[in-house]
Order: C-alpha cells, then structure tokens, then sequence
C-alpha cells in the first residue's frame, strides 16, 4: 500500500479538523437555540448616587407592553425592542440589554443625574438634569441636590421637552440651569450653596450657607465668572470686615460688588 506524501497528509489531518469544528459549532449552535431565558437580571451602574430605578420597575415596563420572556427561546428575544422601552422611563438616560450563556436576561443601566430641583408655586416640583433636560420626580428616591423656590410659577407639565443648552429655551429655567451648572462646576461653591431663589423680578438670588443672606445675580449672566469674582470677594474680604458685616450682596453690576 503506498503511504500518502507529507503534503496530502497535512491536507487530510486539516480537512479532519475542519470537519470535526464544523459539527461542533452545528451542536453548540443548536443547544444555544433550545437555551431558554430563566431569569432578569437588573444592574444600575450608578445606584450608589441615585435609586430612581428598581428591578420592579423592569418587570413592571415589560408586563406593561406584554413582553413575556420567562421560558421563551433566547433567540427569539427582541433585545432592542426591550432597551427601547426601559429607556422611555423618565428617569432612564440609557439601557443596554443582552442574553448571556446562562439563560439570563441582562439590564444595565444609567440613570439620569438631576442637577437642581424646581419647587413652583404650590405646585408639584421636578428637576433639571445634568444635561439641561426637564425630570419629574420620582416616588422611589429624592435626589439630595439643591433646590430652587420662589416666583416659579410653571409645573412640569406646562412645558414641551425643553433643552435648556438651547438659546430659545425657556429664558428662566435656562438662567437656572446655567447657574446650577457654574456652581456645580466650582468646588467652592458647590459646598457653600444652599438654595437659589426667584424674586418677583425674576432675578436669581443665590442664598449661601454662611457670610451674606442673599447674593444677588440676575439674568441671564456669566455666572461661572461671577462666581470667581465672589470667592475672592468671600476669601479675602469678609473674613477681615467679618462674616455677618453685610446683609445682600449684589453683582448685577459690571465689574462691581455692591454690599449693603
């Protein structure tokens, strides 16, 4: 019998191979076809500083739209029609779903970070989030950011989704934001802030923890500057003259602090 060439064997042994992952993906593939889905499993990436969303809040979006998962084949779970509906709760910013090998149904999820919390007049209250957009209030979790009273005289529902990022945006609630916004992004201030008020006039008064009762902005200002300009002001200044020396301070004026 004649022995086959070096180079017709290696052909032969590679073929085998072939033939042998071929079959074994067709059984794996197969087994992963009859898999079916046994559980959910919810993860809220950034629970540690907010709960506005709960396993049961998941179960309850998917026995809303009549998604039924428990005990279907994992192939025929729509992933992306199921990350569509968790992400239209308001306080979902994004969700991605997947299946893994052990015939779970995968949740993760980012929620949205409130940044300021409205209180209008004797009316139900709502935040701004980080990225400028409107937030109803949630009855699972308060947020701990700060808060704004006064003449606010619109509730959530009174507004179409806003992006107040956008110049054509409401002109009080982008005032607002572009306050919140400065003073989260100054660390001193962020410590120091208590509440920002509204007056009649729709000017922005920002009431501190301690030195003045009230700091008057305004309208429509470069709030983060003002900001620099009152912590030196805070600093250097009143820790001479005392804390308690004035009552308002205002910096509506260009290049001024006027003090009473």
């Amino acid at each position: 019998m004649r022995k086959l060439k070096p180079k017709y064997k290696s052909l032969f042994i590679g073929m085998g191979i072939l033939i042998y992952m071929l079959i074994a993906l067709a059984f794996s593939s197969s087994k992963a076809n009859e898999q079916r889905c046994t559980n959910i499993e919810v993860e809220v990436l950034d629970s540690t500083l907010n709960r506005f969303v709960s396993n049961k809040d998941i179960q309850k979006i998917l026995e809303e739209n009549e998604i039924n998962i428990i005990g279907y084949p994992l192939n025929e779970i729509n992933t992306f029609i199921i990350e569509g509906k968790v992400e239209q709760h308001s306080s979902v910013e994004n969700a991605e779903v997947f299946v893994n090998s052990k015939g779970s149904l995968k949740v993760k999820i980012v929620q949205r970070q409130p940044l300021v919390r409205i209180f209008p007049k004797s009316r139900t209250g709502y935040y701004i989030d980080r990225k400028g957009l409107l937030m109803p209030l949630s009855k699972n979790f308060t947020s701990r950011v700060p808060i704004v009273t006064g003449y606010i005289e619109k509730n959530y529902q009174d507004f179409k989704p806003q992006d107040l990022t956008n110049s054509t945006a409401d002109s009080l609630l982008r005032s607002v934001f572009l306050l919140s916004q400065a003073i989260d992004n100054d660390e001193y201030w962020a410590a120091m802030s208590d509440q920002i008020y509204v007056s009649k006039n729709k000017d922005l008064i920002l009431i501190p923890k301690i030195g003045a009762k009230e700091i008057i902005l305004g309208q429509n200002r470069k709030f983060a500057e003002d900001l620099k300009i009152l912590s030196t002001f805070y600093k250097e200044v009143l820790p001479v003259v005392g804390w308690e020396k004035y009552r308002s301070i205002n910096l509506q004026y260009k290049q001024q602090i006027v003090c009473k």
